[in-house]
């Protein structure tokens, strides 16, 4: 395929991706505030972030180490960076993940505060990527 196709659907399961680690935190702390998550809404959540997110982040790890291969960027500074601070996102998704099973499970009355507020870390991360992607500052 060509690199534009591929950068394309890069960009896209990053979006997917994204998408899921800000919108679970934030429909946890909507929850919470309304009186409580039970297991069926943690279960509901779980079953999406599994279907949509994790696949996206398997996507984006995939596409985006053959466009640095392909491109034979895997040695430059910027791209270990970038790959860093993905590191760290990828992190938090398995974080995020297992509040949701222990939350579907019911073996955990409410997320840890961080979880809820996520999506600000996950917006910073994403700032910082992004940047490193279109700055190339070294």
């Amino acid at each position: 395929m060509s690199y534009l196709v591929i950068k394309s659907l890069h960009v896209v399961a990053m979006v997917v991706w994204l998408s899921g680690m800000i919108f679970v935190p934030l429909t946890l702390s909507r929850l919470a505030k309304d009186g409580g998550i039970d297991s069926r809404q943690a279960t509901q959540l779980r079953a999406g972030f599994s279907a949509l997110a994790t696949p996206a982040m398997l996507a984006v790890w995939a596409l985006g180490l053959y466009l640095a291969y392909d491109l034979g960027s895997l040695g430059d500074a910027w791209l270990h960076a970038k790959l860093a601070l993905v590191v760290a996102m990828s992190g938090l998704h398995g974080v995020l993940s297992g509040q949701l099973r222990q939350l579907a499970g019911a073996r955990l009355a409410k997320p840890a505060a961080i979880v809820l507020k996520l999506h600000w870390l996950v917006g910073l991360l994403l700032l910082g990527i992004v940047g490193l992607v279109i700055v190339k500052p070294f």
